[in-house]
């Protein structure tokens, strides 16, 4: 955990009057920013209006009170944007720069594990704010402090879920269709605290949004998405936000995953051309992109229902997601019963975990939401056939979202999955329900080469097979 310096002023968008400096912290406006936007039938989006105001009261009382407050952002794209505009919307309120602290969780963790938690306890920090770490039930992300009676902890997460950890404040956008990211979200959030937030900040929320997005899924300036952020994203550029994207996601892809400097080079910016132009950014990027290849002819075993299909990578780089988002393109026309590509890592962890991304067969994302297989529920089902199989992988198994899901378990475990699914073991040849023979070993598998193009790593942007690989990744 380190304290950060606060960036020097970024570029400023065009001018939005300013809220009169009289303006009280304690005002509330009656209205989402899309309800004034688009009308009142927007008012609870991107989250439901009274979580979005009791959030506010989160964050005011952390200024008003001078408390300290530890922030905990994701690794990616989204999860820094979120971070770095919760960071700087401080900054512009005039909270002290020594009063905010941030922790990056290592490689492997989540918040949950006694290691983490430990760690942002020990920090002493009044107030802890969670973006983008996924939700899931449990005991508190950090204990209560001696003598507090109210919440410590403030969660801020667009990531399916019904349950949430002990004695957390909880914003989420995961009910508010469409769903926000967490940029966008705590973007959104924060807006109206102070006039620079939108002045300085509003392009970090462009990034998080097309760095879980893409560029095709939001439709600036049709509700509900900010028609102000369409202006940002107009006049700094589709190139220098995809670039940005990938080059913020890099680090936490490599082996030594410094998602630290990441976050130093995102709060430093001033637009989006300042990481799509950082050399160290670049250098990430080239040693991604390099693993990506080494990987991208690794041959998917179909299970033998035919709705999974499977390929496993064994790198300490976080190429997993990428191969499943891309394997789902090219199989999604192959197959008319196929409905989860998952890419499963067992070289990811020092221990014997298996970390796995599972994404929707990409031709099925163009059916109306509620007919897309949702992916948590069929790794339920598969799970629920294995006799305490739940119990034993607990709360990391099938979390995030419906048509992008995931997890960590043991080895043992994900053999047991596999076992479950039907997927045959390198070398069979057993013919699956979607009339697909699987793929032998690998070392005598030509398999077929997957298009490596895919700008910022969203969920929409699926590819088309090329007859050359290339080296771009992301």
């Amino acid at each position: 955990m380190v304290k950060r310096s606060a960036s020097s002023e970024a570029g400023s968008p065009p001018k939005r009057r300013r809220r009169s400096s009289t303006t009280s912290l304690k005002e509330i406006s009656t209205l989402s920013h899309a309800a004034k936007e688009y009308g009142p039938e927007w008012n609870d989006w991107p989250a439901p209006i009274q979580a979005m105001e009791e959030a506010r009261g989160f964050i005011r009382d952390i200024v008003i009170n001078k408390r300290s407050v530890l922030i905990v952002p994701d690794k990616d794209a989204d999860g820094l944007s979120a971070g770095t505009i919760l960071y700087q919307t401080l900054i512009h309120m005039n909270h002290p720069p020594s009063l905010i602290s941030v922790h990056h969780l290592t490689k492997g963790n989540n918040v949950h594990s006694d290691f983490e938690r430990n760690t942002m306890d020990i920090s002493g920090a009044e107030k802890v704010i969670v973006l983008d770490q996924g939700s899931r039930p449990g005991r508190s992300i950090v204990p209560p402090l001696p003598d507090q009676k109210v919440k410590r902890v403030l969660v801020i997460d667009h990531h399916w879920s019904d349950e949430w950890p002990e004695g957390s404040q909880v914003l989420t956008a995961c009910k508010s269709s469409p769903i926000a990211t967490a940029a966008l979200l705590t973007y959104l959030l924060l807006r109206d605290l102070h006039p620079k937030v939108y002045e300085e900040e509003a392009w970090r929320a462009v990034v998080g949004v097309i760095g879980d997005l893409g560029t095709t899924v939001p439709k600036w300036g049709t509700a509900p998405w900010p028609g102000e952020l369409g202006v940002v994203f107009k006049r700094l550029g589709s190139k220098a936000f995809s670039e940005a994207v990938s080059g913020i996601n890099a680090p936490r892809r490599t082996a030594e995953y410094n998602v630290p400097k990441a976050w130093d080079i995102m709060l430093n910016a001033r637009t989006p051309t300042d990481l799509a132009s950082n050399a160290f950014l670049k250098l990430c990027k080239m040693d991604v992109s390099d693993e990506t290849t080494k990987w991208a002819r690794t041959p998917p075993r179909f299970s033998k229902d035919g709705r999974v299909a499977v390929c496993t990578v064994h790198t300490g780089f976080q190429i997993h997601p990428v191969i499943a988002t891309r394997w789902s393109g090219t199989l999604g026309r192959k197959s008319s019963k196929l409905l989860m590509v998952m890419c499963a890592n067992t070289g990811f962890h020092a221990d014997q975990r298996v970390s796995f991304s599972c994404r929707i067969a990409a031709n099925l994302r163009s059916l109306p939401e509620g007919q897309q297989p949702n992916l948590i529920a069929l790794l339920n089902e598969y799970a629920d056939n294995i006799p305490g199989f739940k119990e034993r992988v607990g709360g990391d198994y099938a979390r995030g979202h419906k048509e992008a899901t995931g997890g960590i378990i043991a080895k043992a475990e994900y053999d047991l999955l596999l076992e479950e699914m039907g997927v045959p073991q390198p070398g069979a040849t057993v013919k699956s329900e979607a009339g697909v023979v699987n793929s032998p070993s690998p070392k005598k598998s030509k398999a077929k080469i997957i298009d490596p193009k895919q700008a910022g790593g969203g969920l929409d942007k699926f590819f088309k097979v090329k007859p050359k690989l290339e080296t771009k990744v992301e």
